[in-house]
């Protein structure tokens, strides 16, 4: 039978290579969003979710793979998963806030662009969406403060250990009950999913009404709609990955236990729900890739030039050779930037 250390170590190796591809993703989407003519309302709104999806993976990256890699001493290992569970473990929360009420921002600004058109000038403004950045930062920490606080570090023998403090339900079953449970239940899965679903579907059922009046559409307006299509597709695929953690935290609420004892194909599970989260957060650039099209752009014209930098990088080393050597480079130049004027 697989021990929960076993399982956790296998995790740590198939979490890390999804969580550096995710970096990469992510702070491509940030030059990307980042650019001035992305400045819109919804340009800004992901700028924001790629910078939060950065956080919410670097602190994931010791918490679910780095502390189980087979690097450390005894000493070490105990020392990185206490501090780990104290300190990276909130931040890691507050991120996954952020990112959970931006994915709310943007359904709620894409269901006022698509059924309330005439209220975009009021509420889809670039002043509006950053102070609701603004407002979900404070959010974020104010609701994830108390996790500092639900494990404690000791000393043993040298050794570094953690232990249960307000998480423990038998000290306080106060805190357990009413924050873990219920205040985790409402803010963290019930609101936001809710509003996202509602939305969600008002949205479809729009966009399903318009569809036979796409051809009389500007090309603007089948942007518009291209865009409300992509971000459906980000927030339908988060709902499905953060499906199966909130279904798990509402089996604890009715059911009782199954976060406090200890049992490793619970832990599978819930380990499992965790991986499909950071699935998402690492996945959101591939989806940006498909459906826009200026993105697309965007990132290949990185590409194109890394291209060209290192085609006339590599150029100018001959032109040290022979005289014979510089006359052919200085052709080849001549024919390569007409080419680059011409097209």
């Amino acid at each position: 039978m697989m021990e929960s250390m076993d399982f956790h170590k296998i995790m740590a190796f198939i979490y890390l290579p999804t969580i550096l591809i995710g970096l990469l993703g992510n702070l491509l989407s940030l030059y990307a969003y980042s650019r001035p003519n992305r400045k819109s309302m919804v340009g800004f709104l992901l700028y924001s979710l790629s910078i939060s999806d950065i956080f919410l993976l670097v602190f994931a990256l010791p918490l679910f793979s780095i502390m189980y890699l087979p690097i450390w001493t005894d000493e070490q290992k105990s020392f990185v998963v206490a501090y780990t569970a104290k300190y990276v473990y909130p931040l890691c929360m507050m991120a996954k806030t952020c990112s959970l009420y931006i994915m709310v921002l943007i359904t709620i600004e894409r269901w006022i662009a698509v059924c309330r058109p005439l209220e975009v000038q009021i509420w889809c403004r670039y002043t509006t969406s950053s102070y609701s950045i603004a407002a979900i930062i404070i959010f974020a920490v104010v609701l994830n403060f108390a996790r500092f606080f639900e494990f404690e570090i000791e000393y043993i023998d040298g050794l570094v250990y953690f232990k249960r403090e307000l998480l423990d339900s038998d000290k306080h079953w106060w805190y357990f009950m009413f924050y873990f449970i219920v205040i985790s239940i409402i803010f963290d899965y019930t609101v936001p999913f809710v509003i996202m679903f509602v939305a969600n579907m008002l949205i479809i059922s729009e966009l399903r009404r318009t569809k036979k009046e796409r051809s009389l559409m500007t090309i603007q307006q089948q942007k518009e709609q291209n865009t409300t299509v992509m971000l459906l597709v980000i927030t339908i695929f988060f709902g499905f990955c953060h499906f199966f953690s909130m279904a798990l935290k509402l089996a604890e609420s009715f059911a009782g236990g199954f976060l406090t004892i200890h049992n490793i194909y619970l832990e599978m599970l819930g380990e499992i729900f965790n991986y499909l989260i950071i699935i998402h957060t690492a996945s959101t650039f591939f989806i940006y890739y498909i459906f826009s099209e200026k993105f697309r752009q965007i990132i290949k014209g990185i590409w194109n030039n890394k291209r060209r930098f290192n085609r006339h990088g590599s150029s100018t080393k001959i032109i040290y050779n022979t005289d014979a050597t510089i006359i052919k480079k200085e052709a080849s130049m001549k024919t390569r930037y007409t080419r680059i004027s011409s097209g």
